[in-house]
């Protein structure tokens, strides 16, 4: 008899695990904050789209992936500040982005700077403008280039050198060139796609932060001028940032 008694208990509470097992992975809705274990590490994620065929799909950043609801695979979390950050801008920014047929919309930024004219002479502001003209495009087929937070200190004058201009392209060798120095952000950003989930749209640059560069300034044989530097330090590369608003 007592024999019995405990099998009775034994399966009562296996039946009482099994439903507060079953109740802590299949009450997520779309929108939850979770944590799935990859690798035996815990990531965190939000939950895409509800339950199907015993799993969830979910964001882990740009990644979507799906996750098993079981307890082994994925658990409740509370989001830190830092994350609720990341959310709400991608929130924010998702229908802000620039929708027709121009170069920000496939990209989901601001416009590349263009110069309506290049025949200004060389100071602070007009090098600032032909560096963003000469510096921001699509410059291979996957990425957009911009640029902000440009400092340009424009030094005098001085004669077309060899050594030091030769690799400008069409250069006027009769012409003055300016050597200039400063700092600036750049911006790498990949294309808008439809299978990508909206962090991934909304976060889709590589950001370079140029502390140290130079350069110069030289007026090619059209009577344009070009302003270019190159960065000698700056932070490496900082992944999945937002493009920039301003110039």
């Amino acid at each position: 008899m007592r024999a019995i008694r405990w099998r009775l208990i034994s399966v009562m509470l296996l039946v009482g695990w099994m439903s507060a097992f079953a109740q802590g992975v299949t009450d997520f809705k779309v929108g939850d904050w979770a944590q799935m274990n990859m690798g035996g590490k815990w990531f965190t994620v939000t939950i895409a789209g509800p339950l199907n065929a015993g799993a969830y799909t979910v964001n882990q950043g740009k990644l979507v992936l799906y996750a098993l609801a079981n307890a082994e695979s994925l658990r409740h979390y509370q989001p830190t500040a830092e994350e609720l950050h990341l959310a709400n801008e991608t929130t924010q920014a998702t229908p802000n982005r620039p929708k027709g047929d121009t170069v920000g919309a496939k990209f989901g930024t601001r416009e590349p700077s263009t110069c309506a004219s290049r025949k200004g002479p060389i100071n602070a502001p007009n090098a600032k403008q032909y560096f963003h003209c000469d510096n921001e495009g699509v410059f291979s087929r996957d990425y957009l280039y911009l640029v902000t937070d440009v400092v340009i200190q424009v030094a005098n004058p001085r004669p077309f050198n060899m050594g030091l201009d030769a690799g400008a392209s069409a250069i006027d060798k009769s012409a003055q060139v300016y050597d200039i120095r400063g700092s600036y952000t750049q911006y790498q950003c990949a294309a808008q796609s439809t299978m990508a989930n909206a962090f991934a749209n909304s976060h889709n640059c590589n950001k370079y932060v140029n502390t140290a560069a130079q350069g110069s300034c030289f007026r090619d044989t059209f009577g344009d001028w070009h302003c270019s530097m190159a960065a000698k330090a700056g932070s490496g590369q900082i992944q999945n940032q937002m493009s920039p608003t301003g110039y």
